[in-house]
């Protein structure tokens, strides 16, 4: 402003204006407004300027005495310009001076270059080379009206063009750009949050913005929700009452009074399609009240929660069964020794048959609550390093005699495989109980097949059959207590090696198909640490 106010009042003060008397405040009047202009230049590029009320302040004094000084003796100041027109030394070295002023800042603000942005840098440093050059030309023309001092103003103008291109990029452009980069990053964290959030002004309730999680939730499309109610796209009137009432009484805008983790139900052609939970808060956007609402979606977690209280139910049915099932075998094993001491005193065949049945039939229900009991308990397993191939020898003559007595075939084949941490006790069960069950399962004259090998990080035990294979459909229920396929099972032992492997960070695989059926159990070989003692 005050170069301005300075070119003004050399403009006034020229031959032939208003303000004119000898001419010679003019040029003063131009000597000051470009070093006004070259200091000011440098004090900018050094980020140096002062706060805004400082410069306005100081501005008005300077421009105050300036134009006093000037105004009131500039006739008597030396002479800047010959009776012809033509340049004095002093005005020459006035200008040369405002040239070194300009070429200092000019080096300064390249040797600053790395620290800029590129397009400020550019602008000012176009702006400071046509000064400079603007500053030569005023320094050579030998009269006002030369070519010279014409070129010196067309040059003047140019470096004025990219000042103002400078402040245009710094107080219009950049404020702009970090503007529209807020609202770009702000809008994709609000679309793309894990949370459905949704604003909704108050006035008319009507959606102003969701995001995609929103969407998802709701089943429905953006332009189809944006501009309509919560009641319109499926929200229960009564929940929705609710959010209302606080958002109308909470004016605070506090944390504290946010309205956090409601229950509410959508409900769409009459039937509710979810569960979700609300959190709301108002907030002011411009002139209009509105709410920001978050949906987090808890039909699964209802589910879940549902499922723990029904599973912690079982839990305790299944602590209080397994009591009756222990204290049920003492009763047992007294008839079952007095159906021997009878059947050993009587003659009668017919009530030898009979005793001998009730006897197997007592053992049944004993070897039921045998594997229930096994089942239920928990008990901490005996880890040892142990090599399965050793424990699968050891049990070899077990299992071929029970594949003798079915006129049945086994065949080992142990692979190459590392010392793992094993219960042994309990990898004895799990494996006696699947070759027995791959044993029932084949015709005479079938080979049961037990092979161990090293694949990737595990130790695998495969126990292939060759029986009519397991349905597909009864695949997903293997495992599954009191689940069995055989007249005479009780659907517990495959459930206790399912335990036994879950114990262990074991996997079992299985492949089935007409041919027969495979289980595969791998373990990891870090899966356990053996302590020391």
């Amino acid at each position: 402003m005050s170069v301005g106010l300075y070119d003004l009042m050399h403009v006034l003060t020229y031959k032939g204006m208003f303000l004119n008397a000898t001419g010679a405040r003019s040029t003063y009047f131009w000597l000051v407004a470009r070093l006004t202009e070259s200091i000011g230049l440098l004090i900018y590029i050094l980020n140096r300027t002062p706060k805004k009320r400082v410069s306005r302040v100081l501005g008005s004094v300077c421009l105050t005495i300036i134009l006093i000084v000037i105004m009131k003796w500039g006739d008597s100041l030396p002479a800047m310009l010959t009776p012809d027109g033509g340049l004095t030394p002093l005005k020459i070295t006035v200008e040369y001076f405002v040239c070194s002023l300009n070429f200092a800042a000019l080096f300064i603000l390249i040797y600053k270059s790395h620290s800029e942005e590129v397009e400020k840098r550019s602008n000012l440093s176009n702006a400071l080379l046509l000064l400079l050059i603007s500053e030569l030309f005023f320094t050579m023309y030998n009269n006002i009206y030369d070519i010279d001092n014409l070129a010196g103003h067309i040059f003047k103008f140019l470096g004025y063009i990219f000042i103002l291109k400078n402040i245009l990029i710094k107080n219009l452009h950049e404020p702009f750009k970090k503007i529209a980069s807020g609202f770009q990053y702000f809008n994709t964290v609000f679309q793309f949050a894990p949370v459905g959030l949704s604003i909704i002004r108050i006035s008319d309730n009507q959606f102003l913005e969701i995001n995609h999680c929103f969407t998802n939730y709701l089943g429905l499309l953006g332009e189809d929700v944006i501009g309509k109610t919560p009641l319109e796209v499926g929200f229960n009137a009564a929940d929705w009452t609710k959010i209302l009432d606080y958002a109308k009484n909470n004016k605070s805008h506090s944390v504290a009074t946010a309205l956090g983790n409601l229950e509410i139900s959508l409900e769409r052609e009459g039937s509710i399609t979810g569960i979700a939970a609300i959190s709301a808060e108002t907030i002011q956007l411009g002139h209009e009240e509105c709410i920001l609402m978050s949906l987090t979606d808890i039909k699964e977690l209802k589910s879940l929660h549902t499922e723990m209280v029904r599973l912690d139910r079982l839990n305790l049915v299944g602590q209080m069964a397994a009591g009756i099932a222990h204290e049920i075998r003492n009763p047992m094993t007294t008839v079952r020794g007095y159906l021997q001491l009878i059947g050993e005193k009587t003659q009668d065949m017919g009530q030898k048959s009979t005793l001998h049945f009730m006897i197997e039939e007592l053992d049944r229900a004993n070897t039921i609550i045998k594997e229930f009991l096994t089942l239920a308990k928990s008990h901490k397993p005996n880890y040892q390093v142990f090599n399965l191939n050793t424990l699968l020898q050891n049990l070899h003559p077990l299992i071929e005699a029970d594949s003798f007595t079915q006129n049945k075939h086994i065949r080992f084949t142990p692979g190459d495989i590392p010392d793992i941490g094993i219960s042994p006790k309990d990898i004895t069960q799990m494996v006696l109980n699947i070759c027995r069950n791959g044993l029932e399962a084949m015709s005479e004259g079938g080979c049961l097949t037990i092979q161990t090998y090293k694949k990737n990080h595990t130790v695998v035990l495969a126990i292939k059959d060759e029986g009519h294979g397991i349905p597909k459909e009864l695949l997903e229920k293997l495992g599954t207590p009191f689940f069995t396929t055989k007249e005479s099972g009780t659907g517990l032992g495959l459930s206790i090696c399912y335990k036994i492997a879950k114990s262990h960070n074991a996997r079992i695989d299985v492949l089935s198909s007409p041919e027969g059926t495979q289980f595969l159990i791998s373990f990891p070989l870090q899966s356990m640490l053996i302590s020391s003692d």
